[in-house]
């Protein structure tokens, strides 16, 4: 993106004469009124990227917690079955 100029970069780049810059000076300033435009957008943007970016990984933080949680409880019930399982139906070597 280093290559992308600016309206004001372009006309000094073309040398435009009195006459030509009269001549296109509503595009002109239509040009200058959408890159200000784009600007604005493009830092909304990379704001709700941002804070996409920190949903996201504030997701990822409480699935691990969920999912260690879940592991905690199929261990438990796990024990309990264990437990309740009755004496003549557990195996035993």
């Amino acid at each position: 993106m280093a290559n992308i100029k600016r309206v004001d970069e372009l006309i000094s780049m073309k040398n435009l004469s009195p006459q030509e810059l009269e001549l296109h000076k509503e595009m002109i300033a239509e040009c200058r009124e959408r890159e200000t435009m784009i600007e604005e957008y493009s830092a909304r943007t990379q704001g709700s990227l941002q804070q996409l970016a920190q949903a996201c990984e504030t997701a990822t933080e409480r699935a691990k917690t969920l999912a260690a949680s879940i592991e905690k409880v199929l261990d438990e019930m796990e024990s309990l079955c264990l437990k309740l399982l009755p004496e003549d139906q557990f195996y035993r070597e």
